[in-house]
């Protein structure tokens, strides 16, 4: 609906009531009409149409025809709220082939009783409900897109992207949607293994957050300093930075490998020296977390900001390593000493600081990313 359709049939009167006047049960539905046709232009208006939180589409595991909305609410064109309450599971099929549009749109119930007890005449309620549908065309009625996808015929199977930039043929891409609600909270933990002689990676951290909530994409809050336990595994990104020779026992291995593997979040880990980065690999050869050299189109280079490969931190000297696996992100660059302006050798320069946050936003939209699949 356009700025100009809005104002023209924007509510501009409203029934006054009077002593003695017949509320009949059309001047009761005229009266709340107002209300809501009120509330609704004013929802439009001060957020637009598009996804306020959630609604985030993923492919089924192992890949089918069928793709999962996950809970959320949207705003469709007319300023109706669409509620989506948990997940749900949307066969696609194999109707349909090319260019394939996800959407959802906002519907309500016939008028009927609360329950089958009820006694007559009493009030009949309406139910504000959804529908989701795959339409290779854009309708004219009011709508929200949740995904598209080029489906390359009608027995391709669909998956998530591999690369969310520039997502394939017959996988889920997300480029199109519209989000209008507030950024989502983002919660980091840092964490100190061995013998870490200076602990300025967490404020390091928190300059990142600070750059991130000013631009108001995510709202990222960060803990410094916490041990490792039930309360650090709830965060979309733990940060372990080690120095020194250590281990951790098998409780805290076990865990941390549960929060990867069970997509609760994802682990930064930074060595400082060559014996934590020893400890660390161990860690992740003991529990099976696979990591390697990140390749071309990664979401890590991709997303929000564009890289061709990562950038140096804090280490300029030797040959620094970074290395990705599901959900874990192993680096010897020190990127925690750069996010507050520290370089080998001296001071970094403004661009060298501006590049390290680009790259630290990319690395909380990742753990965002996948905290949001759980």
């Amino acid at each position: 609906m356009s700025l100009q359709e809005l104002i023209k049939n924007f509510p501009i009167k409203r029934i006054k009531p009077l002593p003695g006047m017949a509320v009949t049960a059309d001047v009761w539905e005229e009266a709340h009409q107002y209300h809501r046709q009120y509330q609704g232009y004013l929802t439009l208006l001060s957020h637009g149409a598009g996804i306020v939180a959630g609604l985030e589409v993923i492919a089924s595991d192992p890949p089918d025809t069928s793709v999962y909305v996950l809970p959320g609410v949207a705003i469709d064109p007319a300023g109706q709220v669409i509620v989506l309450p948990q997940p749900i599971a949307y066969d696609i099929g194999h109707d349909i082939e090319g260019a394939i549009h996800l959407l959802i749109s906002y519907n309500e119930s016939q008028p009927r009783t609360d329950n089958g007890d009820q006694k007559e005449g009493g009030p009949l309620y309406i139910r504000t409900e959804f529908s989701i549908t795959a339409q290779t065309t854009l309708p004219d009625e009011p709508r929200v897109e949740l995904a598209q996808i080029w489906r390359s015929n009608r027995e391709a199977v669909f998956k998530d992207a591999s690369a969310p930039s520039a997502p394939g043929p017959n996988e889920i891409d997300l480029r199109f949607r519209r989000e209008v609600g507030a950024p989502p909270e983002i919660e980091v933990a840092v964490s100190y293994l061995g013998h870490v002689s200076d602990k300025k990676q967490g404020q390091g951290m928190n300059f990142l957050a600070q750059a991130i909530n000013q631009s108001g994409r995510d709202y990222v809050r960060v803990e410094d300093d916490i041990e490792i336990g039930p309360s650090l595994l709830t965060k979309s990104l733990v940060y372990l930075v080690g120095q020194g020779r250590f281990e951790l026992d098998q409780n805290e291995m076990t865990g941390l490998r549960n929060y990867v593997r069970r997509r609760r979040g994802t682990l930064l880990i930074e060595s400082l020296d060559s014996q934590a980065e020893d400890s660390f690999q161990n860690f992740l050869s003991d529990k099976e977390l696979a990591v390697e050299v990140i390749s071309s189109g990664h979401p890590l280079l991709t997303q929000p900001h564009l890289f061709s490969t990562p950038p140096l931190g804090f280490e300029t000297h030797g040959n620094p390593k970074l290395l990705v696996g599901d959900g874990v992100i192993f680096s010897t660059h020190s990127y925690g000493l750069l996010w507050q302006g520290q370089r080998r050798g001296g001071p970094a320069s403004r661009e060298e600081i501006r590049t390290a946050m680009e790259w630290g936003s990319n690395i909380i939209t990742y753990a965002a990313g996948r905290r949001r699949k759980i």
